[in-house]
């Protein structure tokens, strides 16, 4: 989850579509990246991207750690500029080796310390939960959406992070 300083998003975005996606989705083992946005006041996180990966481990490999302290001045200058950064790297739990639905179009985040019970939501494609094995809160739970907007959205329960992200677009 990243926000980057007023005055920096259009540089940020074209860091991230031309130089970080390519650079994380060339390290052995990432096999997808997708970007998100939500619409909302400024700090709360306006763009999400989710990777997906062969197993955790891929964020310990010496190829990872090469590229992650090898950072181009391009990408120090783009995060250094963030005025929100929150980074999860989690395992899938449940459903146990779904990957995310092509047809999203939205994704709910719901981020807890404790566990996420059901989140009934009419018209979603699929729910994926997750523990983080770093960050915080470590209980997360993405729900998939063929739908934009607020419909339907379940009451965030105290101690949840909640926000809704459409899918982003270069």
């Amino acid at each position: 989850m990243t926000e980057p300083a007023a005055g920096m998003e259009e540089e940020f975005n074209a860091w991230y579509d031309t130089e970080h996606l390519a650079e994380r989705l060339a390290i052995t083992g990432f096999r997808s990246a997708r970007r998100w946005v939500a619409d909302g006041a400024p700090g709360e996180g306006k763009y999400l991207a989710t990777y997906e990966l062969d197993a955790p481990g891929v964020l310990h490999s010496p190829e990872y750690l090469a590229r992650f302290e090898a950072a181009t001045p391009w990408t120090r200058r783009c995060l250094e500029k963030c005025v929100v950064f929150k980074r999860w790297a989690c395992e899938q739990v449940e459903p146990g080796a779904a990957d995310p639905h092509p047809m999203a179009k939205a994704l709910l985040l719901v981020v807890a310390d404790a566990p996420i019970g059901e989140l009934p939501l009419p018209g979603a494609l699929q729910t994926r939960r997750f523990h983080a094995s770093a960050g915080t809160p470590r209980n997360i739970v993405l729900v998939e959406l063929a739908w934009e907007g607020t419909r339907n959205l379940p009451s965030a329960q105290p101690g949840w992070l909640m926000r809704l992200y459409r899918a982003y677009a270069a």
